[in-house]
């Protein structure tokens, strides 16, 4: 079985989305969440992990 196979069936063919979000301090009821990105996780054809589209934005609290 190739890495790429092993990925696949470890995520049940669904590959992660790393989710990165900025506040303005730790504590919830207080700070504001100021922006929010994601970035998909993709399989080049020759099986090499690699950073798909980064998608962000500002949130206005």
């Amino acid at each position: 079985m190739t890495a790429p196979q092993r990925l696949a069936q470890r995520f049940r063919g669904f590959l992660p989305v790393v989710v990165d979000v900025e506040c303005g301090g730790f504590n919830a009821e207080t700070d504001a969440l100021l922006e929010i990105a994601a970035v998909p996780i993709d399989l080049a054809e020759d099986g090499q992990i690699i950073r798909g589209k980064t998608v962000s934005t500002h949130v206005i609290p």
